[in-house]
């Protein structure tokens, strides 16, 4: 193997892309915290649909606008984030925002009826997954992946609370918590995964080059 000077050797390692020593890693396109806190909180959304021992209209959008409010404020939060680009601030915003409104809806007992319900269900879902799509497409290789692919399984949840004819309560609970459960372990798979490649570009400290 051909030995290079050191300067042309650290132009090689930054050609394949991995940070010379000193430089910040570049910052993951979604936080670790709010991909788990979202996976979590949407795990912990499915079973509570799933295992509750009566199951009323009431209820039901009361759990929804619980999870609603978290999933918004998490999706404001990251939106602070200081690592986030200017479009990227206002797509988690706006998705935050109307999670949010969406939350508010069902805990102040919007959702009349299951359609109405179902309804928010569905746009929550399309909105998250657009965002998730958007936000891939700003990534690269294995995070794209993830992303573009949590967000169409995210629309495509979302039409089917939007397009399901005749749609019951009792349906809609199953449909409700399988997905919830679905979706949420992937998110949390992800975040570590997340956390996997940070851990991975993050650059060594003088000790741990010697």
């Amino acid at each position: 193997m051909t030995t290079f000077p050191w300067h042309h050797r650290g132009k090689r390692q930054s050609a394949a892309g991995t940070a010379p020593a000193g430089a910040a890693p570049k910052p993951a396109v979604e936080p670790f915290w709010q991909v788990l806190g979202l996976g979590l909180i949407t795990v912990l959304f499915g079973i509570a649909v799933l295992v509750w021992p009566s199951h009323t209209l009431h209820l039901v959008g009361a759990l929804v606008g619980i999870w609603l409010l978290v999933a918004g404020a998490l999706r404001l939060m990251g939106a602070f984030g200081h690592n986030q680009t200017a479009g990227r601030r206002v797509l988690l915003g706006v998705v935050g925002v109307l999670l949010l409104v969406g939350g508010v809806a069902c805990l102040r007992n919007v959702a009349t009826g299951v359609v109405v319900l179902a309804s928010i269900i569905g746009l929550a879902w399309l909105l998250s997954g657009i965002a998730e799509i958007v936000v891939g497409f700003l990534a690269r290789g294995t995070v794209r992946a993830w992303l573009v692919t949590l967000g169409v399984a995210s629309l495509l949840v979302g039409l089917a609370f939007l397009v399901w004819p005749g749609l019951s309560l009792g349906t809609m609970v199953l449909l409700t918590g399988i997905t919830a459960l679905i979706i949420g372990a992937a998110e949390v798979a992800f975040a570590f995964q997340l956390k996997k490649g940070s851990a991975a570009v993050r650059p060594a400290s003088p000790a741990e080059q010697q």
